[in-house]
């Protein structure tokens, strides 16, 4: 699993959270994707107006055969949502790891 995530500056709080939050506009428009798992919006509790949104797919592949499929789709609604933030800054896109033991952790084994 991915996800992408991304900081915003948002100045439209409420026009912002319905298109970037997990049954926003965004969100509705990512399930027509093979892959998609869901987003969380976060907002920060210390910085109004600070948010940060997470995208999850099962694949880096999945998410980008999504997005060059749906190229025009994706950027118009990259433009119709531009005005509600100030600035958007992408972190990058992360993997989730699994079943890596923890340094010094032993695992149990007794049945």
């Amino acid at each position: 699993m991915i996800a992408l995530v991304f900081s915003y500056e948002v100045r439209e709080r409420d026009a912002f959270e319905r298109a970037y939050g997990a049954d926003g506009e965004w969100a509705d428009f990512f399930r027509q994707g093979a892959g998609y798992i869901g987003t969380e919006l976060l907002r920060d509790v210390e910085t109004p107006g600070r948010y940060l949104v997470v995208d999850r797919w099962e694949s880096a592949e999945a998410y980008n055969a999504f997005a060059a499929a749906n190229r025009d789709e994706y950027m118009r609604r990259v433009d119709d949502t531009r005005f509600y933030y100030d600035q958007e800054l992408r972190f990058g896109t992360f993997e989730t790891v699994w079943g890596i033991a923890q340094p010094g952790a032993e695992a149990d084994h007794s049945g």
